[in-house]
């Protein structure tokens, strides 16, 4: 998908930047990985019991496959919830100098921290691979609200899987 131009009028709304964020998500080659990842998420969370509303919590509060299936895992095999906590956060480790390379391309002198709290928590492999790739093409200004729109879009159609 294209994005519209730094000076097209289209990037002064914010609700716009998102709406554009989630049309790229989905339109994304990209997706269409993170949709048959899902599925095999479901899959075996189906088979280990989860209920379909903790899998889809699992997907939105942890957003990253192979923390899923550690979660998945762990739990099904009887671990405490700190121990299935601790080896989540240790699989989580590995995005940390992802997000820390988005988060300098979404901030302004004006932003404050806890607007980047959501892109910190939606930015895994795919979000930092299409961050790299359309971000340039975002006004800095928008870039926040883009950011979300393109997260929530990967989660929601991972959700959907």
């Amino acid at each position: 998908m294209a994005l519209p131009a730094l000076d097209s009028p289209k990037w002064l709304s914010t609700p716009i930047a998102f709406a554009l964020g989630v049309k790229s998500a989905l339109s994304s080659i990209l997706a269409l990985v993170l949709f048959g990842t899902f599925i095999g998420v479901g899959a075996f969370a189906h088979d280990t019991g989860f209920t379909l509303g903790w899998a889809l919590a699992s997907t939105v509060l942890v957003w990253a496959g192979p923390a899923q299936i550690i979660l998945i895992s762990t739990s099904h095999a009887g671990a405490t919830l700190l121990e299935s906590a601790l080896a989540v956060t240790i699989s989580a480790i590995r995005l940390l100098p992802m997000v820390v390379s988005v988060l300098p391309m979404l901030r302004t002198p004006q932003t404050k921290m806890r607007q980047l709290a959501l892109p910190a928590h939606l930015v895994a492999v795919t979000v930092w691979v299409e961050s790299f790739r359309l971000l340039p093409h975002v006004p800095r200004e928008r870039r926040i609200a883009f950011l979300n729109g393109l997260g929530f879009g990967l989660v929601f159609l991972s959700s959907v899987a």
